[in-house]
């Protein structure tokens, strides 16, 4: 009877110590994400506002504005306002951004950040925001007030380097993760080299938003490039083949070499790593268009003229020849201690488009984000071993200081490879993985003018305040959660003594 009672005591009192915890751990949610207050606030314009398209948390609706008019946005003093988040549809165009009081009396005006995703502290005093579109083609698809805190989907990325060090050109969002996934924390948080990261497959806004978000958890805080090229399965190959081919990708590819000014590029396997038609084709076009960036004869059709550039080096994923082996398990101080196959592994999981998958995040095995082979040099051979891309590339090419080895090469230097492609491409047997099936032939022409380099940006910072206060909250959960512990192991030893004197 008397050990029952002391068991159920001892349930009591974990029980109890849970009940008490939950209370810290609501708050250090609520500490760390702000509130959407959208939905108490007054949407108004001098064009019809489509208030369910701009706060319905679809990245596919928009609400277009004309160049010259306005949307706005009122509160009153009950709304404890305090950023605005402003998401567009299609690629970010020239606005401006107005805030005024209660009265109507303008605070400030100010131009708008050429992001994505863009946000703006209020003034205390605001009671009213106008954005005011100065360009054509401006779409939203999202505008929401939020009180304290992180926002959600954003980040405060730097706009696109005009000289890169190494650019990463993946087919489809989640690519980049999956087969390309050493690069960019192992070249640019660990080296801290400048990287572009471009993406070809990107007609989808949410596409688009699942990039920035893994991309930044991976280490990345310049913009990506979006090619805005469709998506297409292996099911729709023979109907809609003819809407992305290598003359496409070849003219596209050399327009932003001769643009970013890479020294390193890494691309997709020529055999389209599980097969996938676009990887493949994307890889022949890479290939291909490496050495043409630097042919000054060579001016692809449609596209603004820049001055031709030699890329020093190509690396493909799995390619054959010249492996080299990146070591995606060393913890990365830029990354809080996590591997590059950590990042990848989190990042994965913004591409929710993409969930459930049959793909995963690896670094053994056939499909190993850490496997490359040197496809293309004009600095000679890798020396054997190294498993380093930017190996004979002196610092003074690069933004940061590269360590050179102090062996030479003991292979001979690799030759520009025939890029014409051995074979016809083929319908793989396997299903692509998206969820962006065209039911008919796409109208919207792949992106034929390269995204303008952005004007201004907000600064990246390494700790927002949300996060500071988010550990804040943790440390207090970890004191209140361990005197509790502690209570708890007191009184269960108090337990026992009066049990073994009885």
């Amino acid at each position: 009877m008397k050990n029952g009672l002391i068991r159920k005591t001892a349930i009591l009192l974990v029980l109890l110590l849970v009940w008490m915890t939950l209370p810290l751990q609501r708050s250090d949610a609520e500490d760390q994400w702000a509130k959407n207050l959208s939905g108490q606030c007054k949407y108004s314009g001098t064009v019809s506002v489509h208030k369910d398209r701009l706060t319905d948390d679809d990245f596919e609706s928009a609400q277009r504005v004309a160049k010259g008019k306005t949307i706005s946005i009122e509160w009153n003093d009950s709304v404890p306002a305090r950023s605005v988040l402003l998401s567009f549809y299609y690629d970010p165009v020239m606005y401006t951004v107005m805030q005024y009081d209660a009265k109507g009396t303008l605070l400030s005006e100010s131009e708008g950040t050429l992001l994505w995703n863009s946000r703006y502290d209020l003034d205390e005093s605001a009671r009213k925001i106008t954005v005011r579109a100065d360009a054509d083609d401006f779409a939203l698809c999202s505008l929401y007030v939020y009180g304290d805190g992180e926002v959600p989907d954003y980040h405060p990325y730097e706009q696109t380097p005009e000289k890169a060090d190494y650019m990463l050109i993946a087919m489809h969002p989640d690519d980049d993760v999956l087969f390309l996934g050493a690069i960019i924390p192992t070249y640019g948080v660990q080296r801290g080299l400048e990287g572009v990261a471009v993406y070809m497959g990107t007609r989808l806004r949410i596409r688009r938003q699942e990039a920035l978000n893994g991309a930044w958890i991976m280490g990345l805080r310049t913009l990506p490039v979006f090619g805005g090229f469709p998506d297409i399965p292996p099911e729709y190959y023979n109907k809609f083949k003819n809407t992305f081919t290598k003359d496409d990708v070849v003219r596209y590819i050399v327009t932003i070499l001769r643009k970013y000014r890479p020294e390193v590029v890494v691309s997709h396997d020529l055999n389209g790593e599980y097969g996938h038609w676009q990887h493949k084709l994307l890889a022949e076009g890479v290939l291909e268009a490496v050495p043409l960036a630097d042919d000054p004869t060579y001016q692809p059709t449609g596209y603004p003229e820049y001055e031709a550039w030699e890329v020093k080096k190509l690396y493909l994923h799995l390619y054959p020849e010249h492996k080299i082996q990146l070591d995606a398990r060393v913890p990365i101080e830029g990354l809080g201690g996590k591997t590059a196959f950590d990042a990848a592994t989190e990042a994965f999981q913004c591409h929710q488009s993409q969930l459930p998958s049959r793909h995963s995040v690896q670094d053994q095995g056939i499909y190993s984000l850490t496997d490359f082979g040197l496809a293309y040099t004009t600095v000679g051979a890798d020396t054997p071993g190294v498993n380093d891309m930017f190996e004979h590339i002196g610092s003074e090419a690069v933004s940061t200081a590269t360590e050179e080895p102090t062996e030479e090469p003991t292979e001979e230097p690799i030759e520009t490879p025939n890029t014409e492609p051995t074979e016809q491409v083929a319908e793989p047997n396997e299903t692509a993985k998206t969820t962006e099936e065209p039911t008919e032939p796409p109208t919207e022409q792949p992106t034929q003018q390269v995204e303008a380099a952005h004007t201004q940006a907000p600064e990246a910072t390494t700790q927002p305040a949300a996060e500071e206060k988010a550990n804040e909250s943790g440390r207090i959960l970890l004191f209140a959660g361990g005197g509790l512990v502690l209570l708890l192991i007191v009184l269960l030893v108090a337990l026992l003594i009066v049990r073994r004197r009885r």
